[in-house]
Formats: structure tokens, C-alpha cells, sequence
């Protein structure tokens, strides 16, 4: 064979560079059959033997097997090939999303096709993915037959997906390789050569490092997320497509104390010849300093419209239903999560994003509180219109892990129960074993098998036996020797550091259960809720005579009676905060006030539809709103449904077009279905 196939030469690739890979990995990579990657492998082999190299499989995995120096000669064959080429179809599509994204005119498929060199076919099949992936991070993919492909949203939206791209490209670390040490890695040199070009790749290294002595970009992260966004200001503003903030913002960002430090960073780059407009030199600044507030000493909470303990209380109570144990809010937690959550709030309403470089490890680590954050999270802040990013939920289950093993190591001392059939002496010479290898055991009982129904009662961190159990009885059983080998102690030792994390979810106390008054006067609340729900045609036109009419309506319930009252604070709430439902053409309102007589929700449709501004600074045209008020000591169990109701909105298209165009009994009729489904995560 003297020459190989772009198939050959990409598994061959894939294998020196990535591997080892099993056979199926590599297939699911070029989406051909094991068969044919296996045909060729042994095709490869034959042509590899010049270079006394060749493919072997160990474990069931294969990797190229041969002296530094011969793989080194290897390597040189492949200089022809062009590098995109030998991309994978994840990374193919995260370079014609990036250059979509990028893009200041619609591009032809047909320029991918011969990119990539595939065939048209397979840039559509990239395509499905691509637009899915967009309309997630709001935005839409335009695809016409003759005019090309364009994606449609703010820039602001824009760029936050692109630096969503680059993470998912490559692991940060080799990242902040290719930005620290100047990286060979292929891959990584394409990806920056077709986006941004070699020339503007290069200069803004120099840049980021002259600006990283004025301002303070605390670790990698933060300076890696700086070069990037620094790329992204100067490429559109040599485009001439700056993007548009609103001039107040531009104008308090640029003016502020916080942000001074933005002249010596003009400075700079004046020195390269790059004139950025005010816009852009505002963007950057929130992105070198994305994880402080303009205003360092406001909350952002209360500028929102609502008291952020209230939220906290409300997102911890719901997770520990969802757990089913008590969690404690101490002051430890409540500070915690308040400091965690009033910036995290600024950067939400903001359209920032956080990264989060361990959310893997926390979702394995803390998996069933990882679950239940989430949960509570999307029923707590979906009523203000607030969708809390995986990164960020990361953040606060660490929060509230850390409260866990407090409580628990507070409230619970480790303990143990020894079952041991093989006698009392026995027992005994392991009971003094245990007790002298591991003292952190405050309490060690021994008990039979006759007696360990009755003794598991009581609540273990860990039991042990000596002889096999049936795993049904007792699913999370230690079985140790009664002599307590190396082996044994390091399995206890393991089993107790488990216990560490998971001990707080499993043995602390059971939520206390609501009085039967009190759970009586929530059904009755909620049924007179949903009795009073009502739908009502607006005639205003103007978003300020819309919310007099809603205020007037609301008053006309008796529920508050000061109709200015309630025009304050629903003016409050879109003036401070997104009250747009992302692609719904529905505006949610909900608040909370110490001066109503019970909960309310009700509908309202317009005419035509008004634009409204949303997240990110982009805009929606509404035609429905929703209202939800609450009591300011609202139970529990209202404001679950409150969110139930939120997070359908969000998630259930059918409850959105019955919302738009339905008439009050379907409307009532899907309420009911919406709050009697009991979710499961």
C-alpha cells in the first residue's frame, strides 16, 4: 500500500495522538462499523512495517507500539494532510459552530463540506446537533436553501456560546497549555487559525500578558477567560459589528471607581493600534473583573425585588424534602450561600457565566444532593424568571455539603454495630481491634443475627459482620475477618470516609411532618387559588397602562388593597429584573408582599404584542402575561406550587401554548394537572 486514506490516516492519528481507544470508541468516532475499523487497523499495520511500527491490542484496547524515534518518522508523513481533516465529528461541529457564530454574513454548507472534506449529507447530520446546541443557549440557526446558514441573536448571547465551544473543545489544562507555552497541539492551532487567524491569535497573547500586570485575573481561569473574551472584542470591532450595550451601563461601567483600572487598559491597547468604541471597552470590562458587582455594597437581591434569605430558606427546604432529612440553615450556611448567591444573581441577570472546573467531581462526589439542589433550584428561582446554571448549582451543593457533614458530625458521632454469629469472644476480640485502630468510633455495639433487626434501628455509621448477609437485608453491609487483616482496616477506613459524605443523607433525622391543621389549611389555600385563577383580555397597548390595568384587577380581588401599591411593586420587578419567558412571547410576574390576604395567579392577553426587555440585553415581544403573588411568610407547600407552576412555563411547550391560546377551563384543567405531578428530579 504507498499511500493511506483520510480514514486510515485518521484513526492512525486518533491512535498515536489520543489513544489508546477500544474498538468501538473508534468507530463511534468516524461512525463506521468495528468490522471496518478493524479491516483497517491490519491495513495500517502493513504499512506501518517500513517504520517498524505497528498497532497492537492489550486489554482491549488498541495503540500504536513502536521506539520514540520510528513514531517520530510517523508523525512526519503526516505534515501533508490538512488538520482538519483529522478532526473528530464533536470537533467538527464545535469549528463550523464557532465560525457560525462569528460570522457577519450567512456561509453556504457547501464551504464546510470542502473544510472538513465530507460530504454535504454529513454537514446537515452537524447541523441537527448545531441548532438544538443554539437554541439552548438563545439562539437560532437560520438555514435556507440559496441564502446560506446564519445564526440569529444578540451578540451577547453570541459570545457567551463561544466560550462555551472553546471549553468543550479541549480539557483546560491543555488550554492554558497552548496559552502559557506556546503548544504544538494541532488541534488546538487549527481551531485558533480559522477563527481568529494566526497574526490576531498571536498579538493578543502579547496583549493579555501587559494587561495582566495591571489587573488583578487571580488564576488561570480567570486569565485564560480573559484572552478569549479579549480575542472576541477586538475581532468583531475590526469587523465594524461592536456589540450594543445600553449607553447608561456602558457610561457607569466606564465612569465607575471599581473599573479605573479600564484607562491604563486602553493604554495598551493604543499601543498596538487597536481603537476600541466604548461599547467593547465596557464589555471587556466586565469580563476582567466578571466576579464583582459595579456597586460593591449593593444587594443584588433586593435590587431584584425579592429578600434573598427567603430564597435560601425556601431552595434548602425543598432539598431537604427532596432528601428527606432535616438541614439545618445555620448562620455558617446562610452567609455562605448569600455571598455565593448575590454575585451569582448579578451575573445571571448580567447574561455572565461562571465556570466551574470541578462540577464533574461534585456531581459524582455529592450525586443525590447535587440532584436535590438542582431540583429546588428550578422551583425556586424560575418565579423570577432566574435559570441557575449546572456550574453554579455545583457551588451551592458544596455549600450545603459542607452544612451536612457539620450537622452530622455535630448532631451524630460515628458509630458501629458488629454483627458476629461466631461467638461472644470472638465478638469481643474484634469489638477491641476496631476500638484501638479506629477511635473516631464513639460507639461500638456488638449484636447476633437474631438481634440486628432491631439493632440497625437505632442508626449506624457503619455496620460490619463477619459472615455474608443477604444484600437485600442489609444493602450497604461491610464484611470484615474476625482477625482484622491490613485489607479490612482499609476497607473500614474507606467505607468510614464514604460515610463522611454520605452518612449526613442517610442517617440524620427525617424531615419533621406538617400537623394535620396546618397541611388541611395548605389544600384549602391552594384550592382557593386555583378557584379564583382567572383570564382576562387587556385593551392597553403601553407596558405601563398594562400594568395599571393588571394592578387594578388584582385590587378588585380584595386580595391587596392598595392598587398603588401593587403597581410599585410590579413595576419593581421588570424594572430590576427579566421577567421574559425565553422564546414563550410570555412575561412572568411573580412577588411577594407582607400586605396580602392570601396567593394569587392569574393570566392576562393583549391585543398585539408589546417588547419587552430580557436577559443578556436582548428583547421579546410579549403577548400574555402571568402574575403570581405570594404572602411574604407564604407556607412551604404554596410556594412549591407557585414554582411548580414556573418551571412549566419554562420546560412544558404544551402549558405555554395553553397559556397563549387557550380558554380558562383548559387553562384550570392543565393547573391542576401541572400541580399534582409529583416530579421525580
Amino acid at each position: 500500500m504507498e499511500e493511506l486514506t483520510v480514514r486510515q490516516k485518521f484513526i492512525l492519528n486518533n491512535l498515536m495522538e489520543k489513544g489508546p481507544f477500544t474498538l468501538k470508541g473508534l468507530s463511534q468516532q468516524i461512525d463506521v462499523s468495528e468490522r471496518t475499523i478493524s479491516r483497517e487497523t491490519s491495513a495500517l499495520n502493513d504499512w506501518l512495517k517500513q517504520y517498524k511500527v505497528r498497532i497492537s491490542e492489550s486489554g482491549g484496547k488498541l495503540y500504536v507500539d513502536g521506539a520514540e524515534r520510528d513514531l517520530g518518522k510517523v508523525r512526519e508523513s503526516f505534515k501533508e494532510i490538512p488538520p482538519l481533516w483529522l478532526l473528530t465529528q464533536e470537533q467538527r461541529q464545535v469549528l463550523i459552530t464557532a465560525q457560525l457564530l462569528l460570522a457577519d454574513e450567512p456561509i453556504k454548507s457547501a464551504y464546510f463540506s470542502h473544510q472538513f472534506n465530507v460530504v454535504e449529507g454529513t454537514i446537515g447530520f452537524y447541523l441537527d446537533k448545531i441548532q438544538s446546541w443554539l437554541q439552548e443557549k438563545n439562539l437560532t440557526l437560520v438555514r435556507k436553501r440559496g441564502y446560506g446558514l446564519e445564526v440569529k441573536g444578540t451578540d451577547w448571547f453570541k459570545r457567551n456560546a463561544f466560550v462555551d465551544l472553546i471549553y468543550n473543545y479541549k480539557p483546560l489544562s491543555e488550554l492554558l497549555t497552548f496559552l502559557y507555552e506556546d503548544s504544538k497541539d494541532y488541534l488546538l492551532l487549527a481551531f485558533f487559525k480559522v477563527t481568529f487567524g494566526e497574526k490576531l491569535t498571536s498579538l493578543t497573547k502579547e496583549i493579555i500578558d501587559e494587561i495582566y500586570e495591571n489587573v488583578s485575573l487571580t488564576n488561570d481561569l480567570k486569565f485564560f477567560s480573559a484572552y478569549i473574551h479579549l480575542l472576541l472584542v477586538i475581532k468583531r470591532a475590526e469587523s465594524k459589528n461592536p456589540i450594543e450595550l445600553p449607553a447608561q451601563l456602558v457610561q457607569d461601567i466606564l465612569t465607575s471607581e471599581e473599573f479605573g483600572f479600564m484607562t491604563q487598559v486602553e493604554e495598551i491597547l493604543h499601543n498596538y493600534d487597536i481603537n476600541l468604541p466604548k461599547s467593547e471597552l465596557a464589555y471587556l470590562a466586565i469580563h476582567l473583573q466578571g466576579d464583582r458587582k459595579l456597586l460593591e455594597n449593593e444587594d443584588e437581591a433586593k435590587r431584584l425585588g425579592f429578600e434573598l434569605d427567603d430564597l435560601i430558606r425556601e431552595m434548602i427546604h425543598l432539598t431537604a424534602k427532596k432528601l428527606n432529612q432535616e438541614i439545618i440553615c445555620d448562620e455558617t450556611l446562610l452567609k455562605g450561600l448569600i455571598q455565593h448567591l448575590n454575585p451569582a444573581l448579578y451575573r445571571l441577570t448580567m447574561g455572565l457565566e461562571v465556570r466551574n472546573p470541578i462540577i464533574n467531581d461534585i456531581r459524582h462526589y455529592y450525586e443525590q444532593l447535587y440532584n436535590a439542589v438542582s431540583y429546588a433550584c428550578r422551583h425556586v428561582f424560575s418565579k423570577y424568571n432566574l435559570t441557575i446554571p449546572s456550574n453554579e448549582i455545583g457551588y451551592l451543593t458544596m455549600h450545603i455539603g459542607a452544612a451536612l457533614e457539620r450537622q452530622n458530625k455535630h448532631e451524630k458521632k460515628n458509630s458501629m454495630l458488629i454483627i458476629c454469629p461466631n461467638g461472644m469472644s470472638t465478638a469481643k476480640m474484634l469489638y477491641h481491634k476496631i476500638r484501638n485502630e479506629f477511635p473516631e468510633f464513639e460507639t461500638i455495639d456488638i449484636c447476633s443475627l437474631r438481634d440486628m433487626h432491631d439493632k440497625i434501628k437505632d442508626g449506624y455509621t457503619m455496620v460490619v459482620s463477619t459472615v455474608n448477609i443477604e444484600p437485600k437485608i442489609l444493602p450497604d453491609l461491610t464484611v470484615i475477618s474476625p482477625f482484622l487483616p491490613n485489607e479490612d482496616i482499609e476497607k473500614v477506613r474507606e467505607t468510614l470516609a464514604r460515610a463522611g459524605k454520605e452518612g449526613a443523607l442517610k442517617k440524620n433525622p427525617s424531615l419533621p411532618v406538617s400537623e394535620p391543621g396546618e397541611i388541611e389549611k395548605d389544600f384549602n389555600t391552594a384550592n382557593i387559588m386555583l378557584q379564583n385563577f382567572q383570564l382576562i383580555p387587556l385593551e392597553a397597548e403601553s407596558y405601563q397602562e398594562i400594568i395599571k390595568e393588571i394592578a387594578q384587577e388584582i385590587n378588585a380581588t380584595h386580595l391587596m388593597d392598595d392598587e398603588e401599591r401593587i403597581y410599585e411593586l410590579i413595576t419593581k420587578r421588570e424594572e430590576k429584573g427579566n421577567v421574559i419567558i425565553p422564546g414563550r412571547h410570555i412575561a412572568l410576574i411573580h412577588f411577594r408582599a407582607e400586605d396580602t390576604a392570601g396567593p394569587f395567579v392569574s393570566a392576562y392577553r393583549l391585543k398585539d404584542f408589546i417588547e419587552i426587555k430580557g436577559v443578556g440585553y436582548s428583547s421579546e415581544e410579549v403577548d400574555t402575561f402571568l402574575v403570581m403573588l405570594a404572602r411574604k411568610d407564604e407556607s412551604n407547600y404554596i410556594l412549591e406550587l407557585l414554582g411548580k407552576i414556573s418551571v412549566a412555563l419554562l420546560e412544558n411547550d404544551y402549558f405555554a401554548e395553553v397559556l397563549r391560546f387557550g380558554d380558562l377551563k383548559d387553562i384550570r384543567s392543565e393547573l391542576v394537572e401541572i400541580l399534582n405531578k409529583e416530579e421525580e428530579s
